[in-house]
C-alpha cells in the first residue's frame, strides 16, 4: 500500500506545495526505501581492552579499536568530541566488485539502490566525524570516480560548501595501462576544514625533495650557501610599486604590463644594499630576488600530488610485502608517503589523528615515522572491522593485519628480504567495541569499560583497570578517580589515597557520589553511569 493512499485531497495539496517550496538543487537518495544500516541503534558502546593484543606497556597513547566503525565513532564522540585535529579515511569506493558491505551483504553493480545504500552508510559516519573535529580540524577523504560527485555533494551537505578547502588529485599509477578507453591513473582526496581560514594559517608546508633542492646553487661561492633567484614582480597595479629600477650596467627596468614590483622601493633598496637582488650573469637582466636554500621552510601544497612525491599503488603493495612477506594480505593499501603528505600539511607534533576505515594501518605507520623524524608526539586512533563473512568466519582484518602491521613497524621486524628493520617506537592499546542496551547500562557496563571511557574523556593515556575497586590517575586538569563499588576494601583504598594526596583537586566518579562527597569536599564527585550516558546520548549535530 502506498504511503499516500489514505490521505485526503487537502493533505496531498499541502505535501505538494511543501515539495515545491523545498530546494531543487542538492543531493537526494532513497532513504525511505532502503533498510536502515544495522549498525544504527541506540545502544551504548563500551570499549574493552585486550592487553595481549596491545603493544608496549601502558599507559598507551594510541588506540586501535576493533568493531563496526559506527559503534566506535559513537564511543569516540562521547570521549573525543572537538579534539581530533585531522581525520583521514579511505572508505569503500562502491565499485560494485564486492568492496562494500551493507547489512552483512555485498552490494554489487546490479543492486537497485547501490548508490543510496552507500550514501546512507557514509552520511551516518560523516555526521559523527564532523563532531569529532577540532575548531581548526580538517578531514581528508580518498575516493575515485565511482562516487566522487555524490561524495562531494554529501560533504557539502554535512560540512558546508564553504568548508571545502581543495580537491587534490593523487597520481596512483606511474605506467600506462590499456584496460580502459582512457587509462585510470588517479584518485582524489576531498579536503574540508572546520574553519578554512584557520586551517590556512596553521597548515604545514611540504619539505623540499632532493630534486627541488638541486635548483639551488652557489656559482659565486656565496658564504650564505646555495641560492636561486625568484621573480620580483606581482600581478596587478599598485602605484607605490611601479618605480623604475636601474641595473648595474645602466639598463632601466619597469614592471611588465599588468604587473608591478613585489615590494615597495624602500624595501627594494634594502635588498639591493644586502646584495639580495640578481640582475643576471651579465648585470643587465630583469631584477630578481635572491633566496637562499637555508631560508626555505618548505613548499606551499597544491592540488596535484604526483607519484614521485607521494608514492603509488605498487609502492604501497611493496610496503605490505616487506612487512608481511606477501602482497595479498590486503588488496588496496595506500603508500606511507601519501599519508605523510597529509600529516605534514594538517598536523602539529602534539595532535591526535583518526582513521575509521583503517584497513592495513598505513596512517599509524606514517604517524610513527613522522614522530621519529621530528621528535613529535602525535597520537593516532585507528578503527577497523574484522570483515568476517560466512565464507571466512575467522577472518579478523583488525587483529591480523592492521594491528599486526603497526606492532611490527613500532617494534621492529625482519622484511621479506631477511633484513632486520628497526622499530620506529610507540605503543597502542587494542580495544573492542561492545554494544550495551541503554536501559541495562547500570547492570551490564563493566568497570574497565567505565575506566577506559573516563580516561579518554579526560585526555589521559589509557591505563588498564586493576580491579581493586578504586583507581586514580593524575591528569593535566587534576586528579581523575573512579570508585567502582562501596565495599569496605574499596572505600578504604579511597581513604588511604586521599590521605596521601592532600591538598588535591580533580574529579571522582562513583555510583553513589552523595555517600562519599564529604570525604573530600574539594573534589568534584560525579555519578556513574549517568555522566557517560548523558554525553553518549547527544545526537549528531546538537550542541553539547
Amino acid at each position: 500500500m502506498s504511503q499516500y493512499e489514505g490521505l485526503d485531497r487537502e493533505t496531498l495539496v499541502r505535501l505538494l506545495e511543501k515539495r515545491d517550496r523545498e530546494r531543487q538543487l542538492g543531493l537526494v537518495w532513497e532513504r525511505d526505501e532502503i533498510d536502515a544500516d544495522n549498525a544504527i541503534n541506540d545502544d551504548f558502546v563500551g570499549l574493552t581492552l585486550d592487553p595481549a593484543l596491545s603493544h608496549g606497556e601502558g599507559p598507551w597513547d594510541n588506540l586501535i579499536i576493533e568493531g563496526d566503525n559506527y559503534d566506535a565513532l559513537r564511543a569516540l564522540r562521547m570521549t573525543h568530541a572537538g579534539r581530533i585535529r585531522c581525520i583521514y579515511i579511505d572508505p569503500p569506493y562502491n565499485t560494485g566488485n564486492k568492496d562494500f558491505v551493507y547489512n552483512d551483504r555485498f552490494i554489487d553493480k546490479t543492486h537497485r539502490f547501490r548508490h543510496s545504500l552507500w550514501l546512507e552508510f557514509m552520511y551516518r559516519r560523516l555526521l559523527l566525524a564532523r563532531e569529532l573535529l577540532a575548531d581548526d580540524g580538517v578531514i581528508f577523504v580518498s575516493i575515485d570516480d565511482n562516487e566522487i560527485f555524490r561524495l562531494g555533494m554529501l560533504m557539502d551537505r554535512i560540512f558546508g560548501q564553504e568548508k571545502h578547502v581543495a580537491t587534490c588529485v593523487w597520481q596512483k599509477r606511474y605506467s600506462r595501462e590499456n584496460r580502459g578507453a582512457i587509462g585510470d591513473a588517479h584518485e582524489y582526496l576531498l579536503v574540508y576544514a572546520t574553519d578554512p581560514a584557520r586551517f590556512k594559517e596553521s597548515r604545514g608546508r611540504i619539505p623540499l625533495e632532493a630534486k627541488q633542492a638541486s635548483s639551488y646553487r652557489n656559482p659565486n661561492n656565496d658564504p650564505n650557501g646555495p641560492w636561486q633567484s625568484i621573480s620580483m614582480t606581482a600581478q596587478g597595479y599598485r602605484p607605490n610599486q611601479m618605480y623604475e629600477i636601474v641595473a648595474p650596467n645602466g639598463t632601466r627596468h619597469l614592471p611588465p604590463e599588468g604587473r608591478c614590483w613585489s615590494t615597495v622601493e624602500a624595501e627594494y633598496l634594502k635588498l639591493r644594499e644586502a646584495d639580495r637582488i640578481y640582475f643576471g650573469k651579465d648585470g643587465d637582466g630583469v631584477p630578481r630576488i635572491v633566496r637562499y636554500l637555508s631560508e626555505v621552510e618548505g613548499l606551499t601544497p597544491w592540488t596535484w600530488w604526483p607519484h614521485d612525491e607521494v608514492g603509488h599503488t605498487d609502492e604501497a603493495r611493496k610496503e605490505i610485502q616487506s612487512i608481511f612477506g606477501t602482497q595479498t594480505i590486503f588488496d588496496t593499501p595506500k603508500p606511507v608517503r601519501l599519508i605523510e603528505r597529509i600529516l605534514r600539511i594538517a598536523t602539529r607534533p602534539g595532535d591526535t589523528v583518526l582513521d575509521f576505515f583503517a584497513g592495513s594501518g598505513t596512517l599509524a605507520q606514517a604517524v610513527a615515522k613522522l614522530n621519529a623524524e621530528d621528535n613529535g608526539n602525535r597520537r593516532f586512533i585507528l578503527v577497523s572491522n574484522t570483515e568476517a563473512t560466512e565464507d571466512a568466519p575467522d577472518k579478523n582484518l583488525c587483529r591480523d593485519v592492521c594491528a599486526e602491521r603497526v606492532r611490527r613497524v613500532m617494534g621492529g621486524y625482519t622484511n621479506a628480504k631477511g633484513t632486520a628493520i628497526a622499530g620506529l617506537g610507540g605503543n597502542f592499546a587494542y580495544l573492542r567495541a561492545r554494544q550495551i542496551p541503554l536501559h541495562r547500562l547500570p547492570t551490564k557496563i563493566a568497570h574497565d569499560e567505565v575506566w577506559h571511557a573516563l580516561q579518554m574523556l579526560h585526555d589521559h593515556p589509557l591505563e588498564r583497570w586493576q580491579g581493586q575497586g578504586f583507581q586514580a590517575v593524575e591528569t593535566a586538569g587534576g586528579w581523575l578517580g573512579y570508585l567502582a563499588d562501596q565495599s569496605e576494601g574499596s572505600v578504604q583504598r579511597l581513604s588511604d589515597w586521599l590521605a596521601r594526596h592532600q591538598p588535591l583537586s580533580g574529579r571522582l566518579y562513583s555510583w553513589s557520589p552523595e555517600r562519599f562527597a564529604a570525604l573530600a569536599p574539594q573534589l568534584d564527585f560525579v555519578r556513574i553511569p549517568d555522566a557517560l550516558q548523558a554525553r553518549f546520548s547527544v545526537r549528531p549535530g546538537r550542541k553539547r
